[in-house]
C-alpha cells in the first residue's frame, strides 16, 4: 500500500488541496480560523480580537456564553450574559478552541444536505469528546472538542469539494463492499485523514489537533488523542454502522457495537457503560441546544431519529416524541430585545460597582458589546483624550470591520477635526441624521468612510471631557429610537463611572504616597546620630536594608545614604588615626 509520502499520492493530494485553496469562499475561512487560532495570550489586545471573531456569528456567541455557564467554569451564582465577561472567565485558549470549532460548523453545515448531515455528526463527535474529557478529567475538554470536530475534516472537504468523488467513495463502501480506507484510495488515491492533516497544518491548528485525526486504537497517543479515537469510533458505532443484513435487530445491533467500542478502547480510555451514556445523552443536549440558536435547518425528526438511535444502541428505550422539539430562540438572546439589554447593562453595572474594583479595559470591552448586541449596533468604539488632549483617538472597537475604521479615528481637537469632534466637544449625546443635519462636509466624511448613521456619546470626568463612546449602523438599516439611543447613553454613564473610579484610585494612591513620604521625613527628623548609627550597624551585621528601614519607618534609600556615610566617616577617622604620632 502506497503511504502519503509517496510521490504520486502526493502529487494527488497537491492537486486536491490546490483546488480547495482557489474556492471562492476557502480563503475567507482560512483567514477566520487563523486568526482565532493566532490569538493566543489572554491581553486585552487579544481578547479584543478574539472577541471581534466571536461576535460575527451569533451562534458562537452563545455557545461561548453558554459554555462560560456550565458548572464546570462559573464560579458565582449569576449568570452569564456577555460574551466578552464570558471569555474574560474561559481564557483566551478555551475560547480559540471552542470558536475554531464552530466556525468549521457554521461554514459547512448550510452547505447541502450530505454536508449538514456530516457536520451534524462531527459536532456529536466533538461533544462526545468533551463530555468523556471532562467525566474522566483527562485533557482539555474545549481542545478535545476541537479535536473531535476536525477528525472527520477530510470527508468534509470531499463531500463539499468534489461531491462526484465523494458520491462514488460511498458507491463502492455500501453496494461495492469496500472499506472506507479502500474506497478512499482507489478513487482520491489517498485517505481523508491525509487531506484532513494538510489543511489543519495550513490553518496552524496544535499538534495535538493533527495527532487527534490519526489517533486510533493500539498507536501511541496522547490523552486528548485517545479521547478523539474513542469519540470518533462511538459516533460511528451509533450513527453510522454499516447496513444490516435482513432480520437483524437494530437495537441488538447497536449495543454489540456500542460494546465492541468500549472494548476495544479500554486500555486508553477507561470508561464505563453509565458514563459512555451519559456522554452521549449530553452530547445530543449539546447539538439541540446549538440547533436552537444556530439557524441551522435540521428538523425535529431528525433529531428524535439521532435521539433514537443512541439510546437503543446503549440499551435504552426510544424518546418520547415532544422531547426533541427545537425550542425557539429565547427572548433574551434576540439582539436588541429588552431582556437582552436588560441583562448585558445589569452586567456592566455589576463589574463597574463591583468592590474589588473594575478593570478598566474589561469595562469597555463589555460596554462596546452591550452597545453592539443590544443596539444593536453595526460597530462600537472606544475612544480616549491624549494625556495632553490634543488628539481623540481610537482605544478599543467592536464590530465588522471595525480594526480598518479604527485607524481612522486619530483626530486633532480643533475645527480641523471633522464631525466626531465638533459633536464631543458639545458634551451632549448625539446621533446623526436624527440630533443634527449633516453639513456637506461631515457627510462626505461619513461617506469615505462608508458610515451611513453614527451616534457620538461624550464621556466626562469630574465635568472634564475625556473621550467618547461611538456607535453606528449601516447606511439601509432603521435609525434608533430613543429608547435605543437612551440605553446606549447609559452605557457611557456606566463607563464614566469606571473611569472616575481609576481617577479617584490613582488620586488616592497619590495621597498615600504623600503620607507615606511625609511619615518618613518626619521619623528621620526625630532619630538622633546614635539611632541612625544603630541602624546602619544592623545592615553591616547582614540584615536586609528593607526590613531595617521599614521597622524605623524610614525609606531604604535613606538608610542607604546613612550607611554610605557612616563608612566614608569611618574611614576618614581611621586615616587621621594612622597619621597622628600620639594614637595608640
Amino acid at each position: 500500500m502506497t503511504t502519503a509520502g509517496d510521490g504520486g499520492e502526493r502529487s494527488l493530494l497537491d492537486a486536491r488541496l490546490a483546488h480547495i485553496q482557489e474556492g471562492s469562499d476557502f480563503p475567507a475561512l482560512s483567514r477566520q480560523i487563523i486568526d482565532t487560532i493566532s490569538l493566543i495570550d489572554d491581553d486585552g489586545s487579544s481578547l479584543q480580537r478574539l472577541a471581534n471573531v466571536v461576535l460575527r456569528e451569533y451562534s458562537l456567541t452563545l455557545s461561548v456564553v453558554r459554555t462560560a455557564n456550565t458548572v464546570h467554569y462559573r464560579r458565582t451564582g449569576r449568570p452569564i450574559q456577555s460574551a466578552t465577561h464570558a471569555m474574560m472567565m474561559l481564557g483566551a485558549s478555551t475560547v480559540r478552541h471552542l470558536a475554531s470549532s464552530l466556525l468549521l460548523f457554521e461554514n459547512y453545515s448550510k452547505r447541502s444536505p450530505v454536508l449538514r448531515e456530516l457536520m451534524v455528526l462531527s459536532l456529536i463527535t466533538a461533544n462526545h469528546a468533551r463530555e468523556v474529557s471532562a467525566r474522566l478529567s483527562r485533557g482539555n475538554p474545549e481542545e478535545a472538542h476541537l479535536c473531535g470536530m476536525v477528525r472527520n475534516l477530510g470527508e468534509v472537504l470531499i463531500a463539499c469539494h468534489f461531491p462526484d468523488d465523494y458520491a462514488r467513495i460511498q458507491e463502492r463502501i455500501h453496494n461495492g463492499g469496500q472499506s472506507l480506507p479502500g474506497a478512499c484510495h482507489a478513487v482520491l488515491g489517498f485517505r481523508y485523514e491525509d487531506l484532513a492533516v494538510e489543511v489543519a497544518r495550513h490553518w496552524g491548528m496544535p499538534d495535538v489537533v493533527v495527532q487527534g485525526i490519526r489517533a486510533r486504537v493500539g498507536a501511541s497517543m496522547s490523552d486528548t488523542g485517545a479521547i478523539t479515537a474513542f469519540s470518533h469510533d462511538l459516533t460511528m458505532a451509533i450513527y453510522r454502522r454499516a447496513p444490516q443484513s435482513e432480520g437483524d435487530d437494530a437495537a441488538a445491533t447497536g449495543e454489540r457495537a456500542v460494546h465492541d467500542v468500549l472494548e476495544r478502547h479500554a486500555l486508553h480510555v477507561a470508561i464505563t457503560h453509565d458514563q459512555a451514556r451519559e456522554a452521549v445523552e449530553a452530547a445530543l443536549d449539546e447539538t439541540r441546544e446549538l440547533f436552537s440558536t444556530a439557524r441551522v435547518p435540521i428538523d425535529s425528526k431528525r433529531l428524535k431519529a439521532l435521539a433514537d438511535a443512541s439510546r437503543l444502541a446503549l440499551g435504552l428505550s426510544a424518546t418520547p416524541t415532544g422531547e426533541w422539539e427545537i425550542e425557539a430562540m429565547a427572548d433574551h438572546d434576540q439582539l436588541g430585545s429588552p431582556a437582552l439589554r436588560r441583562r448585558l447593562r445589569q452586567e456592566l453595572e455589576s463589574k463597574v460597582l463591583s468592590q474589588g474594583g473594575a478593570d478598566l479595559g474589561e469595562v469597555v470591552l463589555l460596554a462596546l458589546e452591550g452597545a453592539l448586541r443590544g443596539g444593536p449596533f453595526h460597530r462600537a468604539i472606544f475612544c480616549m483624550l491624549t494625556p495632553d488632549r490634543t488628539r481623540l483617538t481610537a482605544r478599543s472597537g467592536l464590530g465588522a470591520g471595525v480594526e480598518a475604521l479604527m485607524t481612522k479615528f486619530d483626530f486633532p481637537m480643533t475645527n480641523r477635526g471633522g464631525p466626531v469632534v465638533a459633536l464631543v466637544q458639545q458634551r451632549q449625546p448625539t446621533y446623526v441624521p436624527v440630533d443634527r443635519v449633516p453639513s456637506p462636509q461631515d457627510a462626505r466624511w461619513a461617506q469615505q468612510l462608508g458610515i451611513g448613521q453614527y451616534g457620538i456619546f461624550p464621556l466626562m470626568v469630574a465635568d472634564r471631557l475625556v473621550g467618547c463612546l461611538y456607535v453606528d449602523r449601516a447606511p439601509r438599516e432603521p435609525v434608533p429610537d430613543r429608547v435605543t439611543r437612551e440605553y446606549t447613553q447609559s452605557l457611557s454613564v456606566l463607563v464614566e463611572k469606571a473611569l472616575e473610579a481609576r481617577r479617584a484610585g490613582a488620586t488616592a494612591k497619590s495621597s498615600a504616597s504623600s503620607v507615606a513620604s511625609s511619615v518618613a521625613s518626619s521619623a528621620t527628623a526625630t532619630l538622633t546620630p546614635d539611632a541612625k548609627s544603630a541602624l546602619v550597624l544592623r545592615v553591616l551585621r547582614g540584615e536586609a536594608v528593607e526590613v531595617v528601614a521599614a521597622s524605623a519607618g524610614v525609606a531604604s534609600t535613606q538608610l542607604e545614604s546613612w550607611r554610605v556615610a557612616f563608612l566614608e566617616g569611618a574611614m576618614a577617622r581611621l586615616g587621621g588615626a594612622a597619621g597622628d604620632p600620639a594614637a595608640g
